[in-house]
């Protein structure tokens, strides 16, 4: 099976690795396109590399567009030169929504794996969807009602966090820890993370907690952290973050997701530029919150700062009063419950085999 995968950012990039070696597990896979480290490991050839795509916002957007519009033009080229049986594309949604309808009228069979929010955004872009995949993998429990309710060919397959983190949950031990964790884009690192430290700070000197954790990105330059010291530790990934911490100041996304799985309380955050959210305001239609933990939850089992809100004195309070809160850790446990059981990366793959013909 010959497959043009694509991810733009480093959790499709995640994503997209357990899935190509779920898939290799199962069949025999020839892999090549877009993406990163982690598709890399898993066996695919890495013809573009995601480094230069991650970007967020519609500004941010704008700025990139030349070299977004470039890989396009790469990536088309190569369906035709190398003629894949398949393109099984991974989250990135404006990308991939426009190189999978380019290839589907062609023809050419299209797998998404990861859907897009277009239940935030609104009914326009499901029927963008539906012109721009054969076959929607899911991974929210929601969405596959959701989609084949509108016409698209829909599964859910479970949320992959559901494989990593172990249970039972220890509660923590030690000195009271903070995890702070301002996300995988430079952005939102720069824009979330000095009020972040200015929260933790003050929390510090009230005595309410001792140390935190930051959570760094690799894919965002380490000039953008602080230095450590004086209870501040800068750790690998958001799993080493959690460990052991009695709160977090996560911003929106996916780690959300990651924080409840560990039962962890948490207090969402989000800045963008002034344009940005804005625009965000006109557009998004039909969803009152904006973290995966509280729309998974059905509830907002997490306070929300967003823009002006997102800042130390509004977060320490938050977290303050998280701490207080004996039922934090249980209430965020119902997300686990919602996510499905272990082994989606694994129905994922078995999906694609069968839509393919490939077994």
């Amino acid at each position: 099976m010959r497959l043009l995968m694509c991810a733009g950012e480093p959790s499709g990039d995640i994503r997209g690795g357990e899935l190509l070696r779920a898939l290799s597990s199962r069949t025999s896979v020839e892999a090549f396109g877009m993406g990163g480290d982690s598709m890399a490991s898993g066996g695919m050839e890495t013809v573009l590399d995601i480094r230069e795509f991650s970007v967020m916002g519609f500004t941010e957007v704008l700025l990139s567009l030349p070299r977004v519009l470039a890989a396009e033009r790469k990536l088309r080229r190569l369906v035709l030169s190398r003629k894949p049986d398949a393109l099984l594309l991974i989250d990135y949604p404006g990308f991939n929504m426009r190189f999978g309808a380019w290839a589907m009228a062609r023809g050419i069979p299209v797998v998404q794996y990861i859907a897009p929010q277009t239940w935030a955004w609104g009914a326009w872009r499901t029927r963008k969807l539906a012109r721009s995949c054969g076959l929607l993998l899911v991974i929210l429990p929601f969405e596959e009602d959701f989609f084949m309710n509108r016409g698209i060919n829909s599964l859910y397959t479970g949320h992959p966090l559901a494989d990593q983190v172990p249970m039972p949950l220890p509660e923590p031990r030690g000195p009271v820890r903070m995890a702070l964790m301002p996300g995988s884009r430079t952005q939102e690192v720069t824009r979330l993370l000095p009020e972040m430290v200015a929260a933790f700070r003050i929390l510090q000197a009230g005595g309410e907690v001792s140390c935190a954790s930051v959570a760094l990105s690799e894919s965002v330059g380490r000039c953008a952290y602080p230095a450590a010291g004086n209870g501040l530790e800068l750790v690998r990934g958001t799993a080493e973050a959690l460990r052991n911490a009695s709160a977090a100041l996560v911003c929106s996304g996916t780690a959300t997701l990651e924080t409840a799985m560990h039962g962890v309380p948490q207090v969402i955050c989000y800045k963008t530029g002034q344009i940005n959210f804005l625009l965000a305001k006109i557009l998004v239609r039909g969803v009152g919150r904006i973290g995966l933990a509280n729309l998974v939850a059905g509830a907002d089992i997490a306070p929300e700062l967003l823009q002006g809100r997102a800042k130390a004195r509004f977060m320490a309070q938050a977290v303050r009063e998280s701490l207080g809160d004996p039922s934090g850790r249980a209430t965020t446990e119902r997300v686990r419950l919602r996510l499905g059981p272990p082994g989606g990366a694994g129905r994922a793959a078995e999906a694609v085999i069968r839509f393919l013909g490939a077994g």
